[in-house]
């Protein structure tokens, strides 16, 4: 069933939309409400959410569209030994670029619009950990928000760091970097 779901993404989307509208219209005429009042206040939710979903959904192809023109991927970036309540422990949203001869540089970004903020790092000698990503838990999903995301521990130059990222990302990451240690 999950992967039904996954496949079908926005079908799953508006099939939600339409029980959840036509649950909320039941609800409020059994409550006392007038039919066309409910009916009307209903539908300005519904246009409401999906001119939200189709803003959302537009802003997301346009970063999509800016990581592939400059040939990088969207990734967080942490230090997972670091020491307890450092700054460094927390998810650092950015993009990733790969040169065979450098490795992987990681510019800082902000926003959705992916604006640079601070010093790009660059992690040499990639080697992954381990080769099975793994779910990102409920305390992450805090600084991760992108459904989907998975993260892999890698061994750098400047120590260990944990990489999340989508799938498509990771495999791409895994195989630029040698296998597990």
């Amino acid at each position: 069933m999950r992967k039904w779901i996954a496949a079908h993404r926005k079908m799953v989307a508006l099939v939600v939309l339409a029980v959840a509208y036509a649950a909320g219209v039941v609800l409020l005429v059994s409550l006392g409400h007038e039919l066309e009042e409910t009916l009307f206040s209903a539908a300005l939710w519904f246009v409401f959410t999906v001119v939200a979903w189709y803003l959302d959904a537009r802003r997301q192809r346009k970063t999509a569209a800016k990581l592939e023109d400059q040939g990088g991927l969207l990734v967080y970036v942490r230090y997972p030994d670091s020491r307890p309540g450092s700054l460094s422990g927390i998810w650092n949203m950015g993009v990733a670029t790969f040169d065979e001869a450098a490795g992987m540089k990681f510019q800082p970004a902000v926003y959705d619009n992916l604006e640079p903020s601070g010093r790009p790092t660059t992690f040499s000698a990639l080697a992954a950990v381990s080769s099975e990503p793994r779910k990102i838990d409920r305390k992450e999903r805090n600084y991760v928000p992108q459904r989907g995301f998975q993260a892999i521990r890698l061994t750098t130059d400047k120590g260990d760091i944990e990489v999340a990222a989508g799938p498509e990302s990771l495999r791409k990451i895994l195989d630029t970097s040698p296998g597990p240690s």
